[in-house]
């Protein structure tokens, strides 16, 4: 019986091999794979390639992560299969790579696609979803109801970063859109949490940063690539949130899930009302913010400071792709953390509820010597990496001025980092508006190759 057993055995090792080639998995599910946290998780992730006819890139890994109520569909805009009133056709001026494509002359919308684009420069691209967030064979788990930005960035990115390295044996650039690209320069400063305080649920513990593992983290890391990346936002009216009820929402430890009532809402309305909608709301907000009278102080420019979404910029078809595929669910303490940043005087830290001393801690107060929060800006210098980032020209979600000043005034200097600000975009559109294909993907792509890895 021996023989057989170890021909059974060479027959299922066989066929793991090729479901895994196939689509990075035994799942069967093309180009998913599954990182597992510290605390139990699994992660989605997604290898991108055009189709099952294109072999998966060997060569340099970039590992991507989607932006807050975004998940990793934000990074390969196309036409879905099943809805069939996607007719969208490439303008006469579209570049010329775009032109040639094969994969785009199949579908037209692929242009938006920055997965597709870095696929076709030839890097190995890897997109994952946050826990909680993800579409169908996608969807991460979900973590605890007090999940936070802290339990993103410290957890689920490192799963991440080393399922990256160990599948390809190389060093990925890594990074991603706003929150996505806020994780990476955090995962790189050798932030941790403990995972058995996170998985208990009880209450979250406080961030910690190791030197020791920062230099290791930034040895195992090819670079840092940043679409926007976020810091501490731009507020209006800060009293309606500085108070004890505005601090009694943003404290409620809860999930919402767009995920799953997205697709339900959407299936019965037609593109053109996704987009039309879609395009009134944020038009009306970009001509407010336009209006606002420039004597008046900041504090009360509410709608610079949700002016998120240059619609303008923005492809219809694309509005509809990413209010119906791309949007994702959040926890309320992502939000909360945000809330706090630009309250309490623009400080990137930890949640105020971090620590078992701060468990039932219900107002977010301002910076004061001693009083044992992690705060991200402070250790800026551990990151050593190259890095590069593209900024959106509004200000609404992230403060191009605040950001580069943190980012690349903080980090240690190194001769090949560089960003550039984009015109004509705000915070979303970086990604996906009508000059990404132009301004953002060549800038991205170009500094990869300037690596030289």
């Amino acid at each position: 019986m021996k023989p057989i057993r170890s021909v059974c055995g060479l027959v299922v090792v066989l066929l793991v091999l090729m479901l895994s080639a196939c689509g990075g998995g035994v799942s069967g599910v093309e180009g998913l794979y599954v990182a597992k946290t510290e605390d139990g998780l699994n992660i989605k992730m997604r290898r991108y390639r055009p189709s099952t006819d294109h072999r998966f890139r060997s060569s340099q890994p970039v590992l991507l992560f989607p932006g807050i109520v975004n998940n990793l569909n934000q990074f390969d805009v196309r036409s879905p299969l099943w809805l069939n009133s996607y007719h969208y056709r490439l303008p006469a001026d579209a570049p010329q790579w775009a032109l040639n494509d094969p994969t785009i002359q199949k579908d037209n919308l692929k242009l938006y696609s920055l997965a597709h684009y870095l696929y076709l420069r030839g890097y190995d691209v890897w997109l994952a979803n946050f826990r909680g967030t993800g579409r169908g064979d996608f969807q991460s788990d979900d973590g605890h109801p007090n999940t936070t930005l802290d339990v993103w960035c410290s957890l689920d990115y490192p799963a991440a970063v080393d399922k990256v390295r160990a599948v390809t044996g190389k060093k990925p650039v890594i990074g991603g859109f706003s929150t996505g690209a806020m994780c990476a320069y955090q995962y790189l400063q050798g932030s941790t949490m403990d995972a058995r305080v996170v998985k208990a649920g009880d209450y979250l513990p406080h961030v910690k940063s190791d030197p020791l593992l920062a230099a290791q983290r930034n040895r195992q890391v090819a670079g840092f690539l940043g679409l926007d990346p976020a810091g501490a936002p731009d507020f209006a009216y800060n009293f309606l949130v500085d108070s004890p009820l505005g601090w009694d929402l943003l404290a409620l430890e809860a999930k919402m899930d767009l995920d799953a009532v997205l697709p339900v809402v959407l299936s019965l309305l037609p593109p053109v009302i996704v987009s039309g909608a879609t395009d009134l709301i944020f038009k009306t907000i970009a001509n407010m913010a336009n209006a606002f009278p420039v004597l008046l102080p900041n504090w009360m420019d509410l709608f610079g400071a949700i002016q998120v979404w240059n619609t303008s910029n923005t492809n219809g078809y694309v509005e509809d792709f990413m209010v119906r595929l791309g949007l994702s669910g959040f926890y309320v303490g992502n939000f909360a953390q945000f809330a706090d940043w630009g309250v309490n005087g623009f400080e990137v830290r930890e949640h105020w509820q971090n620590g078992y001393e701060n468990r039932r801690k219900r107002m977010a107060e301002d910076r004061a010597q001693g009083d044992g929060y992690h705060y991200y800006n402070d250790y800026m210098h551990l990151l050593t990496v190259p890095a590069y980032a593209v900024f959106s020209e509004s200000n609404g979600g992230v403060n191009s001025a605040r950001m580069t000043e943190l980012l690349f005034g903080g980090k240690t200097y190194h001769p090949l980092d560089g960003y550039k600000i984009i015109p004509g975009t705000a915070h979303l559109d970086v990604v996906v508006g009508n000059t990404a294909p132009t301004l953002v993907f060549p800038a991205l792509a170009d500094w990869l190759d300037s690596l030289q890895l």
